[in-house]
C-alpha cells in the first residue's frame, strides 16, 4: 500500500479523537483500551445530536447509540458492549438515562478529570457555534462552580467523524449527513411509510372487531402507536391472540378461567390479558436490547404469561423477553 502523504494528511482522513486525558492521567491508567475507545466512538456522535437537537432541558446534550451499533464498531458482542458500557460508567464517563419500555436510552457523556492534564484555552465564537470538544461543562450562574452535569460539545468539522450511522428504524427523525448513505435511507423510508400505513389500517380494522382490546392498547403502548405502526401491529395482533386463546380455553372448561369470571365477571379475560401485559413490558424495560424486537418479544412473553396465568405449573423458567 502506499504511504500517507502530507496532503492526505491534512484533507482527506475520517478520524475518531481520543482524548490524551485517557492516556496521561492516572485516574484511567487501569481502564481497558476498548473502554476507551468506546468513549471515542461515543463522543463522535455528538454533532449528530446536534444536528437533530438533542439536547434536554438543562442543556445537556445526549445521543442514541444501540449496543449492536457500538458492538459492530467495536468489533465484539452484546455482553462485552455491556461490561464496556459498565467500565465506563464505574469511570464517571457514561450516565445512562431510560426513557420508557419503548424508547431507547438517552446517553450522557461526561468529563474527564483533569487532573495532570494540559488543556488548550478554548477560541472564542458566536452563538452557533458549540465549544469545547474535551469537556462537558458550563459555568453556574449563582456560584461560579463548573456544573460536571452540564455538557457543551466542539464544533468539530475538520475531522468528517462519522456524523451518520444511526439506525433510522431505531430513533426517527434524525438527519443523516452523508450523501450516499441519504440515498439509500430515502428509499428505506419510502418502504418504511408504505409498510406503516399498512400497519395502521390492519390494527384500525383488528380493533374495530375487538373493542375491549381497543381501549387496552391505548393503555399500553400510547406511544408505540403513533412511533412505531410495525410493532404496534404485532403487540395487537398478540393481544388479540391472547383473548382468542383464553376464550377457547373457558369454553374448554378451564377450572382456572371459570373462577376469575365468577371474581371479575365478563371483564375476565381482559383483567388477564392486562396483567400478563403490564409484567411483559416491564420486563423488557429492564432486559430488552434489541428494540427491532419489541414486538416478538412481547408476543413471546405475553404468550408465556398468559399461559401460566391459567395453570396451576408457573415455572418462571418459560417467561421470556
Amino acid at each position: 500500500m502506499p504511504r500517507i502523504s502530507r496532503q492526505q494528511v491534512d484533507t482527506s482522513e475520517r478520524f475518531y479523537m481520543m482524548p490524551k486525558g485517557l492516556f496521561e492521567n492516572d485516574v484511567y491508567h487501569d481502564m481497558k483500551p476498548e473502554s476507551k475507545l468506546a468513549y471515542a466512538i461515543l463522543k463522535d456522535r455528538f454533532k449528530l445530536s446536534l444536528e437533530n437537537n438533542w439536547v434536554d432541558k438543562q442543556g445537556n446534550v445526549y445521543l442514541y447509540y444501540p449496543n449492536i451499533k457500538l458492538g459492530e464498531k467495536l468489533g465484539v458482542g452484546k455482553d462485552k458492549v455491556i461490561r464496556i458500557k459498565k467500565e465506563l460508567q464505574k469511570f464517571g464517563l457514561l450516565e445512562e438515562e431510560r426513557q420508557g419500555f419503548n424508547k431507547p436510552n438517552r446517553l450522557y457523556i461526561c468529563n474527564l478529570e483533569l487532573k495532570n492534564v494540559d488543556q488548550i484555552p478554548a477560541k472564542p465564537s458566536d452563538d452557533k457555534e458549540v465549544l469545547n470538544c474535551d469537556f462537558r461543562y458550563s459555568q453556574n450562574t449563582t456560584s461560579g462552580i463548573l456544573n460536571l452535569r452540564t455538557q457543551e460539545v466542539s464544533k468539530c468539522d475538520s475531522n468528517d467523524t462519522e456524523l451518520n450511522e444511526t439506525d433510522l428504524s431505531e430513533i426517527e427523525n434524525i438527519k443523516d449527513l452523508d450523501d450516499e448513505e441519504n440515498y439509500n435511507i430515502n428509499a428505506e423510508n419510502s418502504n418504511t411509510k408504505n409498510s406503516s400505513s399498512d400497519s395502521l389500517i390492519a390494527m384500525g380494522e383488528l380493533l374495530a372487531a375487538n373493542q375491549d382490546v381497543r381501549s387496552l392498547v391505548h393503555v399500553l403502548i400510547p406511544d408505540l402507536l403513533l412511533d412505531d405502526p410495525e410493532q404496534a401491529s404485532v403487540v395487537v395482533n398478540a393481544l388479540v391472540h391472547a383473548k382468542t386463546y383464553l376464550l377457547d380455553e373457558l369454553h374448554n372448561g378451564n377450572t382456572i378461567l371459570a373462577v376469575k369470571e365468577l371474581t371479575y365477571g365478563e371483564d375476565s379475560i381482559i383483567t388477564i390479558i392486562k396483567q400478563a401485559a403490564e409484567e411483559q413490558l416491564a420486563y423488557m424495560s429492564d432486559h430488552l436490547t434489541n428494540y427491532q424486537k419489541f414486538g416478538s418479544y412481547f408476543s413471546k412473553g405475553l404468550d408465556d404469561r398468559v399461559h401460566i396465568a391459567i395453570t396451576t405449573r408457573q415455572s418462571v423458567s418459560r417467561l421470556s423477553i
